[in-house]
């Protein structure tokens, strides 16, 4: 018996304490002394001008080509190739030459990317699996893991949020078994200050047990993915639901905040909705400030705009805090629209006016459940090149799949396995082996298509 099957068949009580346990271990690794120091530096570097920025991100780069020239194989190879000169400086300038990075790339190349010798700071395990429902397991160091959070705190920062703030989380954990029917349908993380809503119970009779628990919790702050919180905002508008008058900011993350969600969520709760953009991968990162303007954080890596159609970009980028798995180049697979005005709020950056990156449908079960974000059943799914979810009828759900050259039986078990932990027995789950899968006008690749009337 797996851990997560274990962990199912434990009462609830026994469950807040496996997740708070989680909680804290993740606490004590993050957020410790270094941390704080690195905090402090992060916060530090708002104050940068143009031309600081501009010579901060050429250190940055050419501190990590240097690790990395003597690091890793493929990176020894590939400068060689392209004549990269280290000391000739430009190196901004330089890299825009070379070619872009594709996840299949990574993928093929992990083991060469990543230094031959650990050296003495602990590697942790990452994965992550995007739009493309591709996965990619890979590692960073814990310092590389704190300058994130760091930078991710500093954009929580600037709307009031501090460590301290309790939180209700609506993310795509799978915390809850899916065959319970009735509440509770969160668990706590105490540690972590969260209140830990599953996502996969959300429908038109749950709803009120959802708010009645946020009432009743008091938390100042939601956080979680548009697709499941414009979902609740939704039931509190049509039931007329309650939420209370505790809550105070809501952010978004992992998907892309449409407009039109933004609005329901706000007609619902009453409080301003921000957005952050960011990646496991750490070569992009884009902040919404209290003036509602999207910022670019300048000082997290290189971000290049690489023009597609009209005023389209896709979003390229050169990471700064991972030495152990640099990415030179590398494209996220997402999209913005750019803004030309200036924002009042005086910070540094690049302004974006939109991010149009992983969209997606809901899927929707026999009994009316609504689930967006589902990108959590290929996490692990490192043999699969690409993924696409199909949805005709509620009884039925066609997964579609782009073989990788080591893709097994097991591959296809696991998948059923994540997929059935998130959807369910009541739904027929297919899998269908395709050459290729169609990509959108702008070059993505949706994960969830729904031909639902």
């Amino acid at each position: 018996m797996d851990k997560e099957t274990l962990y199912s068949h434990l009462p609830v009580s026994m469950q807040n304490a496996v997740t708070s346990l989680v909680g804290y271990r993740l606490k004590r690794r993050r957020y410790d002394v270094g941390f704080k120091r690195m905090f402090e530096r992060v916060r530090a570097r708002e104050s940068l001008n143009g031309i600081e920025l501009r010579r901060y991100q050429e250190k940055r780069l050419k501190e990590n080509l240097e690790f990395v020239r003597h690091a890793s194989p493929f990176y020894d190879a590939y400068l060689k190739k392209h004549r990269i000169d280290l000391e000739k400086g430009y190196l901004i300038e330089q890299i825009a030459e070379l070619p872009i990075l594709r996840k299949q790339d990574v993928k093929e190349q992990v083991e060469a990317i990543h230094p031959k010798e650990k050296g003495k700071e602990a590697w942790i395990s990452c994965h992550t699996s995007g739009t493309t429902g591709s996965g990619l397991v890979f590692y960073e160091t814990k310092s590389s893991e704190q300058e994130r959070w760091a930078t991710w705190w500093r954009y929580r920062h600037w709307h009031g949020i501090g460590f301290d703030t309790w939180c209700g989380y609506f993310g795509g954990r799978s915390l809850v078994a899916m065959d319970q029917k009735k509440p509770p349908f969160w668990r706590i993380n105490a540690p972590g200050k969260q209140w830990m809503f599953s996502a996969y119970h959300l429908n038109e009779e749950t709803a009120v047990h959802y708010v009645k628990k946020l009432k009743q919790s008091k938390v100042p702050w939601i956080h979680g993915y548009p697709s499941v919180l414009s979902l609740l905002a939704g039931y509190i508008l049509e039931q007329k639901l309650d939420p209370g008058n505790e809550i105070r900011i809501i952010t978004t993350g992992a998907e892309s905040l449409l407009e039109h969600q933004r609005q329901i969520i706000e007609e619902a709760f009453g409080v301003r909705v921000r957005q952050h953009y960011g990646q496991a991968e750490s070569v992009a990162n884009i902040s919404e400030c209290e003036f509602g303007k999207l910022h670019v954080d300048e000082d997290y890596s290189l971000v290049e705009f690489v023009p597609l159609e009209g005023n389209v970009y896709r979003i390229v980028g050169t990471g700064f805090i991972n030495p152990v798995f640099f990415l030179l180049r590398y494209d996220t697979g997402d999209t913005v629209t750019l803004e030309e005005e200036q924002c009042p709020c005086g910070r540094p950056g690049r302004i974006v006016k939109s991010i149009d990156g992983r969209i997606e449908d809901y899927v929707v079960l026999p009994d009316g459940t609504k689930i967006g974000r589902l990108d959590h059943i290929f996490k692990d799914c490192v043999n699969i090149r690409e993924a696409q979810i199909v949805q005709e009828v509620p009884e039925r759900i066609t997964i579609q799949v782009v073989k990788g050259a080591n893709y097994t039986p097991a591959d296809e078990a696991r998948l059923l396995t994540e997929s059935r932990k998130r959807l369910g027995n009541e739904v027929k789950l297919t899998v269908r082996y395709v050459d290729e899968i169609p990509k959108t006008r702008s070059g993505k690749l949706r994960l969830v298509v729904s031909k639902l009337q």
